[in-house]
């Protein structure tokens, strides 16, 4: 048997708490409408009456008359003196009987007053010095006339209050649980394959309740799959288009050398260009790896309060021990520059940065690096006299496995520098920016803020 949908099972969870409390609500009316029928009105008339008489007192050769009350709990009274002359008191207005009620009959008397009927009582009050008499009338309806009118009511109403309050919970519990059915949707596009940009796309508000809370957060989840998926699918596509030609490379070495090769330096010639494909290789997909890292937000950064100067220093003596092609490197960096960064990863950032400059260098040429403190944060400089970018690759040179030179073969690297130093850059909460003039060089600066967002420990 199938389950009932949550919406349902809401709903009749509210139906039968409504239900139980209109059953609640109507059995205290009928208890209180029993209660009321039982307080007899002749009785309620009687006991108020004689409690007014014990409180008529003589003092000081005079009667007290003040703590008699003359209208409570629906009996009225009025106060005569012994000629029947009233005193203190008022009947209600409805009180008209057809013939004047002589005083002293000590009996409940019913009296027609046209359309309302009224109770009588009298009592004498007789003190040494003379009498007073006590009259009390109630109305004969008193015995719950207001809960004939509530009780009818409430049995047509409640009914009614609990079908509107029914309909009510199932419109509710509909719109509290729309969010999940959008929820459940964008999920299932998402898992089958069919949309992966469906959101929930329920509005983020102010004191938004848990529902919306819940929609933020698979909108998130969903955002960092659609990345993961797309970085996923561009490291599949880039790692078949790069390693198809070492791949080409290797098997066509293999297979000359299999054919062709008579001597040991013939199958030495093919196993150098096998281990040289086969190093590119992995720095390939080692550098592929790395990229894929910082675009799915996995890479795992070491922050730590560092010296930025020392280490662009260290960098710089290390490579100008190993410059190539007669590069001179020269290095100015203002001391006592400390930021927050991982250590490795800004240590490739001006790797790749000389790397680049070497690589488009002319030979005998230059390189200068400079840092220093800037409004921003830290400013590093790193210009190179080479053979500069044009113009209309500007903007190009950031993108992966992209050449600016492709005719520069033997210094062809793998077209993942730049753009890995514009990603740990732009992780780091900084920036990097080009000028070049072609023939005369280019110049690549980085600016990296002395705080990212971490308080120092």
């Amino acid at each position: 048997m199938k389950r009932p949908s949550l919406k349902l099972r809401i709903t009749a969870w509210f139906a039968l708490m409504m239900f139980v409390i209109e059953a609640l609500v109507l059995a205290f009316l009928l208890a209180v409408n029993g209660t009321v029928a039982t307080n007899d009105p002749e009785a309620r008339l009687v006991r108020m009456v004689e409690h007014n008489a014990d409180r008529v007192k003589y003092n000081h050769r005079q009667f007290r008359y003040g703590r008699i009350h003359y209208n409570r709990s629906g009996v009225y009274t009025v106060l005569y003196d012994a000629d029947g002359n009233a005193l203190q008191g008022t009947f209600p207005a409805e009180f008209t009987p057809a013939e004047p009620l002589p005083l002293g009959s000590e009996t409940v008397r019913l009296v027609d007053c046209g359309d309302n009927e009224y109770y009588v009582y009298d009592v004498r009050v007789d003190m040494m010095v003379g009498s007073v008499w006590l009259r009390g009338v109630i109305n004969a309806d008193a015995n719950g006339g207001v809960m004939r009118v509530i009780l009818p009511l409430a049995w047509s109403l409640l009914p009614v209050l609990l079908v509107l309050s029914v309909l009510g919970g199932y419109f509710i519990a509909g719109r509290a649980l729309r969010p999940v059915r959008q929820l459940t949707a964008a999920a299932n596009a998402i898992s089958d394959g069919q949309d992966l940009k469906a959101r929930i796309g329920l509005p983020h508000t102010r004191g938004s309740d848990e529902i919306y809370q819940l929609s933020a957060s698979f909108d998130n989840m969903f955002d960092r799959l659609e990345r993961s998926f797309e970085a996923e699918q561009r490291f599949t596509s880039d790692a078949s288009h790069e390693l198809r030609t070492p791949t080409t490379v290797i098997l066509a070495a293999c297979e000359d050398a299999r054919k062709n090769a008579q001597t040991p330096a013939d199958y030495q010639a093919a196993l150098d260009v096998i281990d040289r494909q086969a190093h590119k290789m992995s720095a390939l997909i080692r550098s592929m790896l790395e990229i894929t890292r910082l675009d799915q937000g996995t890479q795992k950064v070491n922050w730590e309060y560092a010296d930025l100067s020392d280490l662009v220093t260290v960098i710089c003596d290390e490579q100008a021990m190993v410059a190539r092609r007669g590069i001179r490197i020269s290095c100015a960096a203002e001391p006592g520059i400390f930021i927050d960064m991982d250590v490795f990863l800004i240590s490739r950032v001006v790797q790749n940065l000389l790397d680049n400059a070497f690589k488009f260098g002319v030979d005998g040429g230059w390189i200068h690096v400079t840092l220093r403190r800037a409004a921003a944060g830290a400013e590093l400089s790193v210009q190179d006299n080479g053979i500069g970018i044009s113009q209309e690759n500007l903007d190009r040179i950031w993108q992966r496995f992209y050449q600016a030179d492709p005719s520069r073969q033997e210094n062809a690297g793998l077209g993942l520098g730049l753009s890995m130093v514009q990603q740990i850059v732009t992780l780091h909460g900084g920036t990097v920016a080009v000028t070049s003039t072609p023939g005369r060089g280019a110049t690549f600066t980085v600016t990296l803020p002395e705080h990212h967002g971490k308080e120092e420990s």
